[in-house]
């Protein structure tokens, strides 16, 4: 039988207290988190040690929409005494888990090359998420358990009519026409269901976008880059350490901290999971699908920078864009801190603590196969099923040598310790 958690310090900070619910105890609260009214899930993790996670509502006084994380805590050893690590303690900020795609720039008649909401309806190809209305439910399950559903709508811009793509260049042919009359606004259904169980230490986040609304292939393109958001995983004001992902290969900076100039590798073989994740002040957050990259729900953007390294990158000049030795930005397969550093000066650092998911832009499209930059890659953009799904693990605790996340992703599924779906 379910009981509440008593114990917390302040609604303002949620902190946890030493005190420790027993096993098949997972609760789920109403409490007030940094000004909004959430759903606190407390859990214990594979250690024993309480988790929570704070989610959002949706109405009950709360500035903007819900259906998303704005604080979260863990308890790790500090000196031989546990201690409690708050994410995101005074200000809930940007928050994270809800869904962003971007669209694919598109070829148009008159040679320019742009998305389809911002040439011909004027708006963001890529709003946030968090700016939508959701509706929650508490999924039934067992009492180590607790399930929280959301689900909203989220805007995609296309064509009417199917219109071809060319296989060899993944261009328009032929090229799109101008007049408005050609496109429409999808309202794509999604589903984001956040898991937690008792024993497991990392929640487990499901994602499906519905095609429903779109009467076939070939009208809309985009990629899928969330769950998404900034969560302060240290606590403080730290510059970023090191990025550290993998794909097909791994990827890691080689030096700290990140710069537009650091050195970097992306050619060691990948046998574990699909990965992302961030340093910063001796702490990591991070996501990894829980499968083996060989049968991944995913398939990756194209990325001439995958399978080299810095050296053999371009000929060691860095992005052909000019200006740094990482690989291009919007050739990164996750969405990251790439955006947030400091154009003018290659040797700036940035604070910013955003994570994503990422992948193809070619998603809504009747492609059989996405080229990643190394090699092409079976893919089906268009499910009969219209329902896109994947899902990732979250990942929070100390930063540990080669990443915390990279060596919980080469882990074998019975590994992951990661809430069953």
């Amino acid at each position: 039988m379910r009981r509440m958690f008593a114990g917390f310090l302040s609604t303002a900070l949620c902190t946890l207290a030493a005190a420790v619910p027993p096993a098949g105890a997972a609760t789920l609260q109403t409490a007030t988190v940094n000004g909004s009214v959430a759903d606190r899930v407390s859990w214990t993790d594979s250690m024993g040690r309480v988790r929570t996670v704070s989610l959002k509502r949706e109405g009950e006084g709360n500035a903007g929409h819900g259906g998303y994380a704005v604080q979260m805590t863990y308890r790790y050893l500090k000196n031989g005494a546990q201690t409690t690590m708050t994410i995101n303690p005074t200000d809930a900020g940007d928050g994270f888990g809800y869904f962003v795609g971007h669209e694919r720039y598109r070829l148009f008649s008159d040679g320019s090359s742009a998305t389809i909401a911002g040439k011909i309806f004027g708006v963001d190809d890529s709003p946030l998420g968090r700016g939508f209305a959701v509706t929650r439910r508490v999924v039934p399950t067992t009492a180590d358990r607790v399930i929280l559903e959301y689900k909203t709508t989220y805007p995609k811009y296309g064509t009417l009519l199917p219109n071809g793509i060319d296989p060899d260049t993944g261009e328009d042919s032929p090229p799109l026409g101008t007049n408005r009359a050609l496109f429409k606004r999808y309202d794509l259904p999604v589903t984001i269901t956040w898991y937690f169980q008792d024993g497991a230490t990392l929640p487990r986040i499901v994602t499906q976008v519905s095609l429903a609304p779109v009467p076939g292939p070939d009208r809309v393109s985009f990629d899928l880059r969330g769950p998404y958001g900034k969560m302060n995983f240290d606590a403080g004001s730290r510059p970023i350490d090191r990025v550290i992902w993998g794909d097909r290969y791994k990827f890691t900076t080689t030096a700290a901290p990140l710069t537009r100039s650091v050195a970097w590798t992306w050619n060691a073989p990948n046998a574990g999971a699909r990965f992302n994740s961030l340093q910063a002040g001796g702490f990591e957050m991070g996501m990894f699908e829980p499968k083996p990259y060989a049968s991944s729900s995913i398939r990756d953007g194209y990325s001439e920078a995958r399978g080299k390294t810095s050296a053999t990158y371009n000929g060691g000049e860095g992005c052909p864009d000019g200006g740094q030795t990482l690989p291009c930005d919007w050739e990164w397969p996750y969405q990251s801190s790439q955006y947030e550093l400091p154009y003018s000066n290659p040797l700036g650092t940035t604070i910013s603590e955003k994570m994503a998911w990422g992948s193809t832009p070619y998603y809504g499209t009747s492609l059989t196969s996405v080229y990643d930059g190394v090699q092409s890659v079976p893919f089906n953009g268009f499910p009969t099923s219209k329902v896109i799904s994947y899902e990732v693990c979250l990942v929070l605790g100390l930063q540990a040598a080669g990443g915390l996340t990279s060596g919980i992703a080469a882990r074998p599924p019975s590994g992951y310790k990661c809430a069953a779906r």
